[in-house]
């Protein structure tokens, strides 16, 4: 990012969830569960100095969802608003025999409301004046850490990118545990035209142990199919890249992650598919 530069940019995300996966299975949906979930993510980025650059990511969350608890009775979430924030500072480390190495460190801000309520909730439910379980909230109600590192090298008119991010969750509101999580990436991006790239990338994750503490109350939390993710899950995404001025100075991107590999720590949800719409504006 050059010095005394801004960058902001807009992507959005849009999963389903209906699948109910555990270790390296798909197994029954026995409580009927869809769900859906849209995130809109502002982002602004500065260059401070070079080599030096500040990022925040403010998004907004759409969940809706549905499941069976008893035969006949179920629940209903529709829970929006905006989520927590995300601030990250990123430093270029050096460049290498022409490998550019950045790391980063940032925190995530509990901005998000985590006390959202059921949208409905059938008599007789244990779920009737309860709130949502603590995946399906807008945000954690506590603070995370998180350190960045990132590699790139060009070869020709390919650009290899490597990146992995730590994030270290303390126990959420009710003492959710959502455990601690290792993403890694890499991508191969080449040049097609002066204006469009094509590029493919493996985004895979692992995420500790979760544990539910004391979300909801004990009844209800032995029948929700609401579960944080835990394991390890990796997705390919196929991706374009507009640039219409054949320079960086605005950008269109488009990508679908698929799902190639799971092996979960216990029955949860879990997407097949991911939609992703990118633009950048570099003022």
């Amino acid at each position: 990012m050059p010095a005394g530069k801004f960058k902001m940019a807009y992507k959005f995300i849009s999963i389903k969830r209906d699948k109910i996966f555990d270790g390296s299975n798909e197994v029954s949906n026995d409580r009927n569960l869809d769900a859906t979930a849209t995130v809109h993510l502002l982002i602004a980025r500065y260059g401070i100095k070079p080599g030096l650059d500040v990022r925040v990511a403010l998004p907004y969350k759409s969940i809706q969802a549905t499941a069976q608890l008893m035969p006949g009775k179920g629940v209903e979430i529709d829970n929006s608003g905006m989520g927590d924030m995300v601030i990250m500072a990123r430093h270029a480390l050096s460049n290498m025999n022409g490998y550019l190495l950045s790391a980063g460190l940032g925190v995530k801000l509990p901005t998000g409301k985590s006390d959202q309520t059921f949208a409905y909730t059938a008599a007789g439910t244990p779920a009737v004046g309860s709130n949502t379980p603590m995946p399906t909230q807008l945000g954690t109600g506590k603070a995370e850490y998180k350190a960045e590192l990132g590699i790139t090298k060009f070869f020709n008119d390919l650009r290899l990118d490597a990146h992995t991010m730590y994030t270290y969750r303390q126990k959420a509101t009710n003492d959710y545990d959502f455990g601690n999580e290792l993403a890694y990436n890499l991508s191969i991006v080449k040049p097609i035209t002066n204006t469009l790239n094509l590029g493919i990338e493996y985004n895979g994750k692992y995420n500790s142990q979760t544990n539910m503490g004391t979300d909801t109350n004990p009844v209800l939390r032995s029948m929700l199919p609401f579960k944080a993710f835990s394991g390890t899950v990796g997705y390919i995404t196929p991706q374009i890249h507009y640039v219409p001025f054949g320079k960086p100075k605005i950008h269109f991107d488009f990508g679908v992650s698929i799902l190639t590999h799971y092996n979960l720590s216990e029955a949860q949800p879990l997407e097949k598919t991911i939609f992703i719409f990118r633009m950048g504006y570099l003022f």
